[in-house]
Parts: C-alpha cells; sequence; structure tokens
C-alpha cells in the first residue's frame, strides 16, 4: 500500500500536487491511501478572511470531498475521522457517476 504522506513536511502546494496526480498514482498498480483528514492545508485552504486557519473540527465537509474525489479517481481507501461524512459523499459520487443504483421506496 501507498500512502503519499499529505501533511508530512509538505507545503500546501505538495499536498494539492500530489492529490492531483492520484491517477498516476493509482496506475502504478498499488493500492494508494489518501489520508487528508482534517490537515492544515484544509484549514488553510478554508481560512476566514482574516487569514484565521479553519479550525480542525470545521475540516470535516471538505476532508469528505477529498475523500470522494479520491475514491473517483480510483484510491485504495482514505482515512478520515467523521467516517459517515466521507461515506455519504463517496455514495453521492458513485450516484452521481452511475456506478451504484439508487432504489426508492413509493
Amino acid at each position: 500500500m501507498l500512502d503519499p504522506g499529505l501533511g508530512f513536511a509538505k507545503t500546501a502546494q505538495h499536498n494539492w500536487a500530489i492529490l492531483h496526480a492520484l491517477p498516476e498514482l493509482v496506475a502504478t498498480g498499488i493500492p494508494v491511501l489518501v489520508g487528508a483528514s482534517r490537515k492544515r492545508f484544509l484549514g488553510a485552504l478554508l481560512a476566514g478572511p482574516d487569514g484565521v486557519m479553519r479550525p480542525t473540527d470545521g475540516r470535516d465537509t471538505a476532508t469528505a470531498v477529498i475523500s470522494a474525489l479520491a475514491a473517483l479517481h480510483g484510491a485504495w481507501g482514505v482515512r478520515v475521522h467523521d467516517v459517515r461524512a466521507s461515506v455519504d459523499a463517496i455514495k453521492v459520487v458513485e450516484a452521481w457517476m452511475g456506478a451504484e443504483r439508487i432504489e426508492r421506496d413509493g
């Protein structure tokens, strides 16, 4: 398994470049684990107008988006704090992309 180590001794630009290159990492055939949950680069991206970083507990929506995009691009797995939000986001992407049928009652 390959964990590119998001957030460890990397700038925000490094982290975004790694995420952008996810399809290339997946193409190696090695299972890729994306661990972006609540990372500092998300806090910086979501900083308020005053430049203050978003607190860690306010980064779960961004984490869920990354989880969904990682799944879309073939990641083997994601490491998250808020499992439900990421599962929901992945289900939405799968339904959107037609990878899963949604059955509705009534």
